[in-house]
C-alpha cells in the first residue's frame, strides 16, 4: 500500500493517483519519471502568486500507458477541441469531429460543451448536456482520447 502524502489515504501499490484526493502517489523503488516531474512542476507553479486567478490546463493522457502525453494551457476565453489543425487542442483520431467541443472561461470558471459532434463528449463518463461546469481533476472523454482538466 502507498500512503498519500496529501491526505493520508492508503492506496494499492499499482495506483498512480490517490483514490481519495487525486494527488500523484510516490511509487516505491522507482525514480521519478517525466510525468511525475511535470506534474510536480505544474502543481508547484500554481502555488506561486496565490492572489492571481487559477489557470486551467488539460492533460492529454497516452491511450496505452495513461501517462501524460501533452499539457495544454487554457489561456484563451474560448478553446476549441477537435481534429482540425486550427483547433487549440487538436486530436487527430477519426472518432473526433472537426470541431468537437469547446471550453469557455467565464467569471473565473471553466465550462465545457459539445459542439454537436458525431460521438458526443463525456464528462466523468456522463454525456455532456448543454454547458457543464469543469472542476479540478474532471475527466473529459472525446472519442478514444482522455483528458484531465486541472486548475493550477
Amino acid at each position: 500500500m502507498i500512503t498519500c502524502t496529501n491526505c493520508g489515504t492508503a492506496n494499492p501499490d499499482d495506483h498512480r493517483f490517490c483514490k481519495q484526493c487525486g494527488t500523484l502517489l510516490a511509487q516505491r523503488g522507482t525514480e521519478e519519471d517525466d510525468d511525475t516531474v511535470i506534474i510536480k512542476l505544474l502543481e508547484s507553479h500554481g502555488k506561486i502568486g496565490q492572489e492571481s486567478a487559477l489557470i486551467g490546463k488539460l492533460w492529454l493522457l497516452d491511450q496505452n500507458s495513461g501517462h501524460i502525453e501533452r499539457v495544454y494551457e487554457l489561456s484563451d476565453e474560448q478553446v476549441i477541441i477537435g481534429r482540425r489543425e486550427d483547433c487549440a487542442v487538436c486530436l487527430t483520431g477519426n472518432t473526433v469531429s472537426r470541431r468537437h467541443a469547446q471550453i469557455r472561461y467565464l467569471n473565473g470558471q471553466y465550462f465545457i460543451s459539445d459542439l454537436n459532434s458525431t460521438n458526443g463528449t463525456l464528462l466523468n463518463n456522463e454525456a455532456t448536456v448543454g454547458e457543464e461546469l469543469l472542476r479540478d481533476r474532471d475527466e473529459i472523454s472525446i472519442g478514444v482520447y482522455k483528458l484531465i482538466f486541472r486548475l493550477t
